[in-house]
């Protein structure tokens, strides 16, 4: 189970369950939010992202576990490639 805070200053636990209806919206809030920031980045949240969002809205995962599967995803999608020990500098 976790707190937190949004930036209008109330704070609202967030566990799996059905949550009540202003917790669901709070957490539309926060997805909508997202949503916004990312595509005036001028990007897109992918459908896995998606996804594991509207779970967490729905209540089937707590805000641990939405955290988890996000830095998961992350891990999966965006790790750094394996660096190789063979690079080539430029000689003069």
């Amino acid at each position: 189970m976790a707190t937190i805070q949004n930036n209008k200053g109330s704070t609202s636990t967030l566990a799996a369950g059905s949550p009540s209806e202003r917790q669901r919206a709070i957490r539309e809030e926060a997805y909508r939010d997202a949503l916004t920031n990312l595509r005036l980045e001028g990007l897109e949240m992918d459908k896995e992202a998606k996804r594991i969002s509207q779970r967490h809205i729905a209540g089937e995962v707590s805000f641990a576990g939405f955290r988890a599967a996000i830095d998961d995803l992350n891990e999966r999608e965006f790790r750094r490639a394996p660096q190789s020990g063979n690079v080539q500098k430029n000689s003069q």
